[in-house]
């Protein structure tokens, strides 16, 4: 009966080794949900991400109207002028710019002699000027600016996604190396309990005559080896609780001095294949590195742009309009302003240029430059491509090894129980010895943590494979889709 029970301890090796009561339980989603509130990767990767968006919302201040204005007095004097003339200038308008490549100016002057041969002027009308080649509509350089903003907002958002998978895939290895390190010490202490306990039944054996000595100081061996093994792995879950907390960030976790408590699913699920095709699809649709380097890509091509943009030459339509009343009196100027049939109608127009007398030598290098810049970018998408669908297709056979390892480390499992139970069997009825026992129930510890060292490996290998499709945040509820684009949580996008 006492090997039945040393047995029964060792079918009992997959229980906690602390009681739940005793433990602080953690299970997967509330822990995500912590490092998602506390973690500073992440909060550093978000506030990089506003700051690009406000920096490119700030470029829609290129067409924000602006008042202009002008107060100016001035005062000239002639050697043996009987009167100082005085000159007093008023100005006030709005100037502005279009997404057409247009400037405008629309305001009233006023112009106010006094002792002077001059004429007092008021005018009040408006002045566009267009900019048809440099600066204007044929490379879109009004909205290059806007387009550069919107494009580094998309990168930084992209970054963002990819830090979230990143601080994620991290977590998740703390997550199940700590599990992992907390059932390797259940199994460590299991089997230590079990070579006590027979070491306690070979020294009675010992004291009655029925065991030599040196099989007594083979069981005080085993239980020696097994004791140690059982401080390695106690070592191993502190040192893999630190890296949890870590990443946990939580005050509340790092003071709370309670075991760790975990009862995560144990079954693998089912694998999942793309092929190739559909891969790409999903990545060109998902992955945060690969839309963040498309997105660079075409920021260079914007910038391409806008270097072609500066090396035209300028040639500007300008024209005006609007209403002016002159007189040599200051005062008959204003009168004659109010009334309609006193005043000038203004119309004028013309063209101004620019033209480099040498081609441009500045603004063709500049030019080269970025169309060196736009191929290295454009080369580095293509091998990120490339990187990406290797990395996935590797982690995807790994991910099918894993899952037949697990199969046949079930089998192996099974075996060695039955085979122990067998052999205590023998031993009841003295047909064995302790040396047999100790060696299957070494075979079976073995098998057991093999089929742990599976279950973690399987777990963290589906992470990146998750990752590797850019659907890692989609699938732990972290994005959705929104207008035919992934979108981030409210709450991780929240200042």
């Amino acid at each position: 009966m006492k090997f039945r029970a040393i047995y029964t301890v060792i079918l009992l090796a997959t229980a906690f080794a602390f009681a739940e009561g005793d433990s602080l339980f953690l299970d997967f989603e509330t822990a995500l949900q912590t490092v998602l509130a506390n973690n500073a990767d992440v909060n550093e990767a978000k506030f990089a991400w506003l700051s690009e968006s406000e920096a490119a919302t700030s470029a829609l201040g290129k067409f924000e109207p602006r008042l202009v204005g002008r107060a100016f007095k001035e005062t000239a004097e002639r050697p043996g002028a009987l009167f100082t003339e005085t000159k007093e200038e008023y100005k006030l308008g709005v100037q502005g710019a279009l997404p057409t490549g247009t400037e405008y100016n629309v305001g009233f002057n006023q112009a106010a002699y006094t002792h002077s041969d001059y004429t007092s002027e008021l005018y009040f009308g408006g002045e566009l000027r267009q900019h048809l080649l440099k600066d204007g509509p044929l490379f879109l350089s009004p909205m290059n600016e806007l387009e550069q903003g919107r494009l580094r907002k998309e990168i930084a958002y992209q970054k963002f996604r990819d830090a979230l998978n990143e601080i994620l895939e991290k977590f998740c290895d703390a997550y199940w190396n700590y599990y992992y390190a907390d059932r390797f010490l259940a199994s460590a202490t299991e089997s230590a309990k079990v070579a006590r306990d027979i070491l306690e039944d070979a020294g009675k054996r010992l004291q009655l005559g029925l065991l030599s000595a040196m099989d007594y100081s083979k069981a005080e061996a085993e239980y020696s080896d097994r004791e140690s093994a059982r401080l390695d792995a106690l070592d191993k879950l502190r040192n893999a609780r630190l890296a949890l907390l870590l990443v946990l960030s939580s005050g509340e976790y790092m003071h709370d001095t309670r075991p760790i408590a975990m009862a995560p699913g144990m079954e693998p699920e089912p694998a999942t294949e793309q092929d190739s095709v559909t891969f790409l699809d999903s990545m060109s649709l998902m992955h945060p590195a690969y839309l963040s380097q498309g997105a660079e890509l075409m920021l260079r091509e914007s910038e391409l742009s806008a270097r072609k943009a500066d090396w035209l030459p300028t040639v500007d339509l300008v024209g005006n309009y609007g209403i002016r009343s002159r007189n040599k009196n200051a005062r008959e100027a204003v009168r004659n302003f109010k009334t309609e049939e006193k005043r000038q109608t203004v119309l004028a127009g013309g063209i101004e240029i620019n033209v480099p007398l040498f081609g441009g030598v500045a603004e063709r290098h500049r030019i080269s430059a970025q169309k060196y810049s736009v191929r290295a970018a454009r080369s580095r998408l293509t091998l990120l491509q490339a990187q990406i669908f290797e990395e996935y297709r590797i982690l995807q056979n790994r991910a099918k090894e894993i899952r037949e390892q697990w199969r046949y480390g079930q089998i192996a499992v099974e075996y060695h129980k039955k085979e122990l139970e067998e052999e205590f069997k023998k031993l009841a009825l003295g047909k064995s010895n302790y040396r047999e026992i100790f060696e299957m129930e070494e075979d079976l510890r073995e098998a057991e943590r093999r089929q742990l060292e599976n279950m973690r490996a399987l777990r963290i290998i589906d992470v990146r494979l998750q990752r590797a499709t850019g659907k890692l945040l989609l699938q732990n509820g972290l994005e959705s889709w929104k207008n035919d684009r992934l979108v981030l949580r409210d709450d991780l996008t929240a200042e």
